[in-house]
């Protein structure tokens, strides 16, 4: 097997375990509680996380959905208290932000990705932190080009 080919199985391997290990912590938080996300309600609300306090527009755009589709979700999602909006200074829109109730249950301190983050820490060397550390850096330099031009 090719350098190229050994790299790519073992990134999908990496990225399967993440995805595996995500869905499992999503399934725990979630489970049967009254007033607790459907699943794709919390994919809605990470994803409003992780793009950081986005319009109603930027949600929908994201997620390729129409904006009275987002409005719909994010309407359901203040209801349930795992959203709030947030006026912009113009006051003609708002950004949307999660709320504690929301972090407090699915982000912790020890997360998925500290575990691997002190496992590799404890397991490298320091020249092999700094390539990783270099090569990490190079991952997200690319994405957020493509990301950008795309």
């Amino acid at each position: 097997m090719g350098v190229k080919e050994d790299l790519e199985n073992n990134f999908e391997k990496i990225y399967r375990d993440f995805r595996l290990h995500l869905y499992r912590h999503i399934f725990e938080v979630l489970g049967e509680r009254e007033g607790s996300l459907t699943v794709t309600e919390f994919f809605a609300v990470e994803t409003i996380g992780l793009m950081g306090n986005p319009t109603v527009s930027e949600f929908a755009d994201c997620l390729s959905i129409t904006s009275s589709h987002a409005a719909y979700k994010v309407r359901q999602l203040v209801e349930k208290g795992y959203v709030n909006k947030v006026p912009t200074d113009d006051k003609r829109t708002f950004r949307l932000e999660v709320t504690d109730k929301f972090t407090g249950y699915y982000h912790k301190d020890n997360s998925y990705g500290n575990y691997i983050f002190n496992m590799l820490s404890e397991s490298l060397g320091e020249k092999e932190l700094e390539l990783t550390a270099a090569l990490f850096k190079k991952f997200v330099e690319t994405i957020e080009k493509e990301k950008n031009n795309g």
